[in-house]
């Protein structure tokens, strides 16, 4: 009888030891390690996080007949000379994961398995977990100027005309014929600054005549509205060239960082009034901008129970597959004093490596890792 058992449990140990993976080595491999059977390789997921800064840019520009704004219009609220800042707007974060390369494996298989068609049906069906790509704003760079504030410009060159009659002998008779000479001038930057003066004063009273209905004619309240809301932007635009005008643009930036358990505070970039975004923080902490990590879990109390695993004398280590399973994580992000709640994300950095038991057959790594 006992004979009988320990054939049984010799044949049922060959065929385990035959069918399912031998052992699984953490890359690189020490020399030593001796691999005679069929292998693949995989590694394990981390996240990662796309940040999406958005960054408005405020630039005031001088307007070009500003030196006269005062002395013209009596207009003390004017830009003298350009200038730009920079202020943060927003900050999007989206999770994705890739390939750790600091946790590589390569599994010994059985030729069992390799006649089971195992490594094919492992590739085809490998579905990489939580895997999103990433997308790429671009940088704005487009022309953000009124077209009216930057194309415009009274006509520097004037002409101007002088006639007289030059006397000619035309076959023998005594002809006065008229002579119109054309004369080009420059108009200087004052002159030019005097006529949009001139021709804000003629749009204000023009103005005036239409609201206090000195016009001869009656007009429609739709005409009515639309002539003054015309002359009120004609205004605007001719007051501009002399007050300057304050743009906003919205300047869209990108970076992947990659959390880690080594430290709470993850440094994203620097946002400066004057010289805007940097990936990297710089020596005033208020321009400053991390992602704050903290677990919502303690992996404490596991790795004390495996310490306390391995330090019993008849303690066998595990074989089999390396696993990591993401940790549910607090995101906040914070400048200075500040801090906002971005949500909770699960984190495989957060997580326990752990090593299950060699020969789980039924075990589908696919779904844990990458398998290459």
């Amino acid at each position: 009888m006992i004979k009988k058992m320990f054939s049984i449990f010799l044949v049922s140990f060959v065929f385990l030891n035959g069918y399912s993976q031998k052992a699984v080595y953490q890359l690189p491999v020490a020399s030593e390690t001796a691999i005679t059977n069929p292998t693949f390789f995989y590694t394990l997921p981390k996240t990662a996080f796309k940040v999406d800064v958005v960054i408005t840019k405020t630039s005031n520009i001088k307007g070009l007949y500003a030196d006269f704004a005062e002395k013209m219009l009596g207009i003390t609220n004017y830009c003298a000379e350009n200038s730009f800042s920079y202020t943060l707007k927003k900050i999007f974060i989206t999770p994705f994961t890739v390939p750790d390369e600091t946790l590589q494996f390569v599994a010994e298989l059985s030729p069992m398995q390799m006649q089971s068609h195992f490594l094919q049906s492992l590739y085809a069906n490998n579905a990489t977990p939580d895997f999103h790509t990433s997308s790429k704003y671009e940088q704005n760079d487009a022309d953000i100027l009124p077209d009216f504030f930057k194309n415009y410009a009274d006509a520097m060159i004037q002409q101007s005309y002088e006639t007289y009659t030059e006397t000619k002998i035309i076959d023998g008779v005594v002809t006065q014929i008229p002579v119109t000479q054309t004369k080009i001038t420059t108009k200087t930057l004052s002159q030019q600054a005097q006529e949009a003066a001139n021709f804000i004063e003629k749009i204000r009273s023009d103005r005036y005549a239409i609201i206090s209905f000195m016009q001869e004619t009656a007009i429609s309240k739709d005409a009515f509205e639309y002539l003054v809301n015309q002359l009120n932007e004609f205004e605007k635009s001719y007051l501009e060239l002399f007050t300057g005008i304050t743009v906003f643009e919205d300047i869209h930036e990108t970076l992947v960082v990659y959390p880690n358990n080594e430290s709470a505070l993850l440094p994203l970039c620097s946002v400066t009034p004057t010289t805007g975004f940097s990936s990297s923080v710089c020596k005033t902490n208020a321009y400053n901008y991390y992602l704050k990590c903290m677990p919502q879990i303690s992996t404490n109390q596991q790795t004390n129970f495996y310490e306390f695993l391995a330090a019993k004398p008849k303690y066998r280590k595990s074989s089999g597959y390396y696993i990591r399973k993401a940790a549910p994580v607090f995101v906040s992000l914070v400048q200075g004093d500040k801090e906002e709640m971005l949500g909770i994300f699960p984190i495989y950095q957060y997580g326990l490596l752990e090593t299950l038991p060699a020969n789980l057959d039924s075990f589908e790594i696919g779904k844990w890792g990458y398998i290459y």
